[in-house]
């Protein structure tokens, strides 16, 4: 995860929700027996995108543009199309097929805007998944149109728009114990956290983390900002010593974290925790194991070796074989972000329409995305996140291993804390 563009959950998340209650009131009008060949059967209004067989939907992802940007994103579409593909090799929803649409938004605020015009106004898609670092310019248009859009959270804008869905935002205000409980469970008691000052998300992470550790008692020693090419890891594991601190917990890119790790172990300083919003990345793992040995890192997304995670690699292997490395945290936001689009046509009724979506779908409150993210209540769009996963790299720094939370915080296999006020 490039912290300089995306929130942790997608890392805290991440990333990135989805099994609906079967009680949720369902909008629009009743099924029917008939269907014309060329409109959405007998359903009393023709909605954008719907017809008898099929409803459209668009994708607005960075396919191009900046290089670094282009590359977190890489996976989006494949994954999108996959959750779209294995739904539709079950049937679709009710009895109609998912077409996807797709535009490359270029991360920029008006390619974006005019990829969803296009997408809106010409294809006439129900609605979006937007898996893009530019949606605030559009939102206001969006939701005027009445378009549901489902998509990982990269802005506060995503949690005040009704008609925008995440699955967790780190932006949201406020703060939860949970991080708190992770490093007193590891026996961390003198904390020293680092941040990254040239980004939002870094400071958005900061601003919960301090919080959440003093809620647990674990005396916070200070806030060190860090700057690429500027500030030295070393300087940073010195002021670790000098503090007596036995926990590094950072929200900077994973190479630095590693780095100031690294430094720490040279300086023979013990540590009972050290704790990185980013970094679960096999692909990291391969390059720089060794020095990542002992280190825990937050992922918003369920246990390494879950059955939903487990279920996500066969769905990837059938439907996206080509994607190296589907465990990417955006390719799982965007198998979790189709998801929800398709759960909001399932609760629009048999004959769906964009208002019924939105609707109902705010209404589900244990938004799961098959397993894969902690339950989520899609009514409260606004609270804190307050599940995780943490994973450790193991002794010999070849695997991620999933720590358990305790039965006392335990909720669907995540780490979930008490919300701060």
């Amino acid at each position: 995860m490039n912290l300089r563009r995306l929130p942790a959950r997608t890392n805290t998340v991440v990333t990135a929700a989805v099994v609906l209650g079967s009680s949720i009131l369902l909008a629009g009008c009743g099924a029917s027996s008939t269907r014309s060949a060329d409109g959405a059967g007998s359903c009393p209004t023709r909605t954008p995108g719907v017809t008898a067989g099929s409803v459209k939907i668009g994708l607005i992802y960075p396919d191009t543009g900046p290089t670094a940007v282009a590359a977190t994103f890489k996976g989006t579409r494949s994954a999108v199309q996959a959750r779209i593909d294995q739904q539709n090799a079950s049937g679709g929803v009710g009895g109609r097929r998912i077409d996807v649409v797709w535009g490359d938004d270029e991360s920029d605020s008006g390619k974006f805007t005019a990829e969803a015009h296009d997408l809106v106004d010409t294809e006439g898609v129900f609605g979006l998944v937007a898996q893009s670092i530019v949606v605030d310019g559009s939102a206001p248009w969006l939701q005027a149109q009445g378009i549901p859009v489902t998509g990982t959270a990269t802005s506060a804008s995503w949690s005040t728009h009704p008609n925008l869905f995440h699955f967790g935002n780190v932006f949201n205000p406020g703060s939860a114990s949970t991080i708190g409980d992770y490093v007193k469970a590891q026996g961390g008691t003198k904390a020293l956290v680092v941040i990254d000052s040239s980004t939002a998300t870094s400071q958005n992470l900061a601003a919960q983390f301090t919080p959440s550790l003093r809620s647990r008692g674990i005396q916070v020693v200070g806030e060190v900002p860090f700057t690429d090419g500027l500030t030295s890891p070393s300087h940073v594991a010195h002021e670790l010593a000098d503090a007596g601190a036995n926990t590094l917990v950072a929200a900077t890119q994973a190479s630095t974290f590693i780095d100031i790790y690294t430094q720490a172990k040279a300086l023979g300083i013990t540590l009972a925790a050290a704790l990185s919003a980013t970094g679960y990345d096999p692909g990291l793992l391969t390059q720089r194991g060794g020095d990542m040995a002992g280190i825990s890192i937050i992922s918003g997304y369920s246990a390494v070796d879950s059955p939903a995670m487990l279920a996500y690699d066969r769905a990837m292997s059938t439907y996206a074989p080509e994607l190296a490395d589907p465990r990417d945290d955006l390719a799982l936001a965007g198998y979790v972000a189709a998801d929800e689009m398709i759960q909001g046509l399932r609760l629009a009724g048999t004959c769906p329409t964009r208002e019924a979506f939105i609707q109902n779908l705010r209404k589900v409150t244990n938004f799961t995305g098959a397993g894969l993210v902690a339950p989520v209540d899609l009514s409260k769009p606004l609270e804190p996140d307050n599940c995780f996963n943490f994973v450790k790299v193991d002794h010999a720094g070849r695997a991620f291993t999933s720590v358990p939370p305790p039965a006392a915080l335990d909720k669907n296999g995540f780490w979930c804390g008490a919300p701060l006020t």
